[in-house]
Parts: structure tokens; sequence; C-alpha cells
């Protein structure tokens, strides 16, 4: 699993926090390290974090270019960017490409009710995920709708996140795992 934890930051005088974009990304990543730590797991578990998603994709593109492990033992990958509202549902982006484990992830969307509906969408160089597929590692872009809409804007802060669907997302993603 990876995420970004990069931002706009200072752009002139005004800061750009990045809440959704990405703390919560990071922040649901952690948490599910925390939740696999110690535990039994058919797969080694990794978690990553890469900067420099906003100017480019440039952490993931240099880490597939010089990988520190043979890339095609990653199994599935999932990549976790702007997942902190989820009213309207959940898109998965790569989903064309990996029809199989999307099928999966909506079985078990279905079945557990997490999420009103799920919006599929093809390959696409919008976030980490891309330089991964792009190297023929099954990969796809988790990203939540609906709820405040500050992308890249000013308001895009804690106080204006609501985290109202991040313990469906990560229900969803532990069944994914454990049925794998």
């Amino acid at each position: 699993m990876l995420a970004h934890y990069d931002h706009l930051g200072m752009m002139g005088d005004i800061m750009y926090p990045g809440a959704n974009d990405n703390a919560s990304g990071i922040s649901l990543l952690l948490n599910l390290a925390k939740y696999y730590t110690g535990k039994k797991n058919k797969y080694t578990m990794l978690f990553m974090c890469f900067g420099a998603e906003e100017i480019g994709l440039l952490g993931s593109k240099y880490f597939t270019e010089n990988p520190v492990f043979d890339l095609h033992g990653i199994k599935f990958l999932i990549n976790l960017d702007i997942v902190g509202t989820g009213e309207e549902g959940l898109a998965i982006v790569n989903a064309k490409n990996q029809k199989k484990h999307v099928k999966w992830m909506i079985r078990i969307n279905k079945k557990r009710k997490l999420f009103k509906k799920i919006k599929l969408r093809g390959q696409a160089p919008n976030s980490d995920h891309f330089w991964f597929g792009h190297h023929d590692v099954p990969a796809v872009f988790l990203y939540t709708l609906g709820g405040v809409s500050h992308y890249h804007d000013p308001l895009d802060r804690s106080e204006t996140l609501m985290m109202t669907k991040t313990e469906q997302l990560m229900d969803l993603i532990i069944n994914f795992f454990e049925n794998f």
C-alpha cells in the first residue's frame, strides 16, 4: 500500500495544508500498518510513502526506476490518496486494467454495504500508482467521493475534513486482503 505525504505547502503568502490531499491517505495507511502489525498474513505487507507526488509523481517514478526489491514480487498495490470523505462513494482508478481485483472489491462493498456507489475509472497518471502500473505491477488508486471539495485549496484543513467513511474504506481493504 502507498500514499504520498507531500502537498502544495506555501504559495506566496498562502498556506495549502493538504488535509484531504493527502494527510487522509497517510493517516489511513498508518492505521492499516498498525492493524497488520503482528498479524499472520499470507503475504508480506509493505507500506510506502512518497514525496514529490504533487510536482509530477517524482518520488514514485524514482522508486520504480531504482527499486530496492523486484517490483514483480508485488502481488497487488493500493494507492490511498484523497480518502477523507466518501458520502457519495468510492472511485477506483485503473479499475479497467485490474478487473479481477476490482470485481472482488465491488463484491465486498456490496456484501458489507460500505459505499453507496463505486465509480470505475481507467488508468490515469494522476497519483503514485501510475508508475507501478507502468512497470506492470497490478495497482489501483482509491479515492473517496463527496463531502468537502477543497482540492488544492487553502481550505483543505483538518477542521473542514469529516473523515466520514474512513472506517468503511479500511474495512474494504482489510477484507480484500484477507481473501486475496
